[in-house]
């Protein structure tokens, strides 16, 4: 979506013009080979985060405009996705706590993808959206997602809510649980203050 004199964008690539490999200066380039390149990619011939047109999908345009904040970011979400001591199942349960929060369609399109091949039922993702309570049978992902809600939307965190989830969890996965939902905020807000759009042919989860 690009920007048109009067600032508004035209509904291909978002707020930010699409940057190109070719286009970017060193810094650039070696953020864009460490998102092509790095665990996100799954070796299977060419990175699904390239569009087309040769620039990246989804948060990582924007990254690319400001490559010294863009790839300590982008390193902490590689390290939490692919390295963290969360299961895959809680950590998508939070991530879909986040996106459902701050309403981010690219968020939830491709974490909704993921987290039901991580065997999160369609019940359990679909309640998140509505913001219901999702009929979750494990004590620990049960304590994830209200610990995820009550940080996101009350901002605070009881004294019961704690002592249950830090005995489910300990305090390792906690803190990266808690780590986890302001990094996928920050990338929410990236999102949303650009208007990052959905892949050609999706429809907003969120009817914006």
């Amino acid at each position: 979506m690009s920007t048109g004199t009067d600032g508004t964008s035209d509904g291909t690539t978002g707020r930010l013009p699409e940057l190109a490999h070719d286009s970017l200066g060193a810094t650039g380039r070696a953020l864009f080979d460490a998102i092509t390149g790095g665990k996100r990619n799954t070796g299977k011939g060419p990175s699904p985060h390239i569009t087309p047109g040769g620039g990246l999908r989804g948060p990582f345009n924007a990254l690319l405009y400001a490559p010294h904040v863009g790839d300590p970011a982008q390193r902490l979400g590689e390290r939490l996705r692919f390295d963290g001591i969360l299961s895959p199942r809680q950590r998508e349960i939070g991530v879909l706590c986040v996106a459902a929060h701050w309403r981010a369609d690219y968020e939830w399109w491709a974490h909704a993808r993921i987290a039901s091949e991580c065997g999160v039922c369609d019940g359990i993702i679909e309640a998140i959206r509505q913001g219901a309570q999702p009929p979750l049978d494990a004590p620990d992902e049960r304590l994830v997602h209200d610990y995820s809600r009550a940080l996101l939307n009350q901002h605070q965190i009881s004294d019961d809510l704690y002592r249950d989830t830090v005995a489910a969890l300990g305090e390792a996965a906690l803190v990266e649980l808690v780590v986890l939902l302001g990094y996928y905020s920050l990338i929410s807000m990236v999102l949303v203050s650009f208007q990052v759009p959905l892949p050609e042919g999706e429809a907003p989860p969120f009817g914006d």
